[in-house]
């Protein structure tokens, strides 16, 4: 098989990738801001490390210290380059474009082990249209999207070991260990992925007697997994901050994250085994692949067990992003085609149908792309005083310290989806202070653990912003309620191009004297 990419292509995937995440990223300078919550806390704290806070101890989040390492080096980056780190995601759509451009060369890497037909390339592209403009994306700065090219790599890597029984390098396998570091030290649970990967690549080594060579490739890439390690270790024994990073990152994780009381999913101890069943229906395409046995046997081994970890936890969206990392495994039923007139335009049809359904880019061009808390921004640098602290407020983050001059006054700077006695009695404390001139709020679209953290207003805050805005209406939240619909008397083209939508109310509260 045609496995080489050419500079050529290289080049081509590239300028698409900076295409695509320009296009369907609400990072990318075509949006006025990233809307989302999760988005807005990761820069926020990459922000408040840049102007000296302590990671874990000034400043809280429960994910991993890679992930806001990366987003200190992208606030850091805007700065330079627009002269503004207050509000700018450029960093990010730089740190996004690479990683796009790394997943689509892998993916095609990929599907030249099991196919040479020329239609490889077209394809690959309209795979990065369908991973970068589906809902799983969403407005994009998630941690499965800088984790899918390390998956795309990894199991190219693993597919071409097995398939062709090529031996990674050793700086190949060096690198593909820091990667995996990094996922373990972004988000450790995503690991799954290699412990099915490892014990399918046992079975086959015991088989064809391969030990030797995939004990070199462990070793370099346990090499590489040490040294990131490492580094994360050494920088927070720099910082006197270990016993912070234990308790933030791997016992809250473990121990203390309530996704499932904050996002309604059904308390019940049957439930992960309807999810199990429900994710396991995904594998179906997988057991009827042209390909070898022991190919299969990998990607049941490293699929299955990624959505066997998934299954004791709450779904949200994006988890399904990862899943585009196997889907170049799909070019093997068509593995002999050419690229005909009929396929080129079957793919210009499926790519111009994403693109005009992408709900950031109908949104933006539209003109009903999220505005109130640029809105709200605005009100509280108008009015700068002093005294003019920010706090959000019973609420996941709202993105109003990305959008003012001002740092979260606290360390739980915003309400998560873990219920804690601290967090509440700190959200307390800054009010009662006195130090909070503004209060922001989201009253949410879905269901949140604000019932937990819910606190009334104080008498001597008053309301002075109150605006709606639509919500990203996602599918999977209800998907039978969404299949009802179709079968209402009404075209299917007017349901995808005016999605069912819900309301989000943002508030503003200011203190009085």
């Amino acid at each position: 098989m045609k496995q080489t990419v050419t500079t050529g292509e290289k080049v081509l995937l590239f300028l698409f990738a900076t295409l695509a995440i320009t296009a369907f990223s609400a990072c990318s300078f075509l949006y006025p801001y990233n809307p989302w919550d999760d988005a807005d806390v990761y820069m926020t704290i990459g922000k408040a490390m840049l102007a000296g806070k302590e990671l874990y101890l000034d400043i809280f989040d429960h994910k991993g210290p890679v992930l806001f390492f990366l987003h200190e080096g992208a606030a850091m980056l805007s700065s330079f380059l627009s002269g503004s780190v207050r509000t700018s995601f450029l960093g990010i759509y730089i740190l996004e474009v690479a990683c796009a451009f790394f997943y689509l060369l892998y993916s095609l890497r990929t599907m030249r082990l099991f196919s040479s037909s020329s239609a490889c390339l077209p394809l690959v592209c309209l795979l990065g249209v369908m991973t970068y403009s589906s809902d799983f994306f969403g407005y994009g700065d998630s941690v499965e999207e800088f984790v899918l090219p390390l998956l795309a790599q990894s199991l190219y890597f693993m597919l071409r070991f097995v398939e062709e029984r090529h031996v990674p390098r050793w700086w190949q396998s060096l690198i593909m260990g820091m990667g995996i570091a990094s996922i373990f030290w972004m988000k450790f649970n995503l690991l799954f992925f290699y412990l099915g990967g490892i014990l399918a690549l046992a079975y086959i080594a015991s088989k064809h007697r391969t030990w030797q060579q995939l004990w070199n490739v462990m070793f370099w890439a346990f090499t590489g997994f040490a040294t990131v390690t490492a580094c994360v270790l050494l920088y927070f024994a720099f910082h006197g901050t270990l016993t912070a990073l234990w308790d933030a990152y791997f016992m809250v994780n473990i121990f203390h994250y309530h996704g499932t009381a904050t996002n309604g999913e059904p308390p019940f101890w049957w439930f992960p085994l309807v999810k199990l069943g429900i994710w396991a229906l995904l594998m179906i395409p997988a057991a009827f692949l042209p390909v070898s046995k022991e190919v299969k046997i990998l990607v049941f081994g490293t699929y299955g067990v990624l959505v066997l970890s998934y299954a004791t936890l709450t779904v949200q969206f994006y988890y399904f992003l990862t899943l585009y990392a196997f889907f170049p495994l799909l070019i093997s039923y068509i593995r002999e085609y050419r690229l005909t007139r009929r396929m080129s335009a079957t793919i210009l049809l499926v790519g111009a149908l994403c693109t005009a359904t992408n709900w950031n880019l109908v949104t933006r061009l539209n003109g009903s792309f999220p505005h109130c808390v640029p809105e709200m921004a605005d009100i509280v640098n108008r009015n700068e005083t002093p005294d003019s602290e920010v706090l959000t407020f019973s609420s996941y983050d709202t993105g109003i310290y990305l959008q003012t001059h001002h740092l979260p006054p606290n360390r739980n700077f915003f309400i998560s989806s873990i219920l804690s006695p601290d967090i509440k009695a700190e959200q307390a404390e800054m009010v009662a202070s006195g130090r909070i001139k503004y209060l922001a709020r989201e009253i949410g679209a879905i269901n949140t653990c604000h019932e937990y953290y819910d606190a009334p207003i104080p008498a001597n805050y008053h309301l002075i912003y109150d605006q709606e805005e639509l919500f990203r209406y996602r599918l999977i939240w209800q998907p039978l309620s969404f299949l009802w619909n179709l079968t209402w008397p009404r075209p299917l083209l007017r349901h995808i191009m005016e999605p069912v939508t819900v309301n989000q109310r943002m508030q503003l509260y200011e203190r009085q004297p």
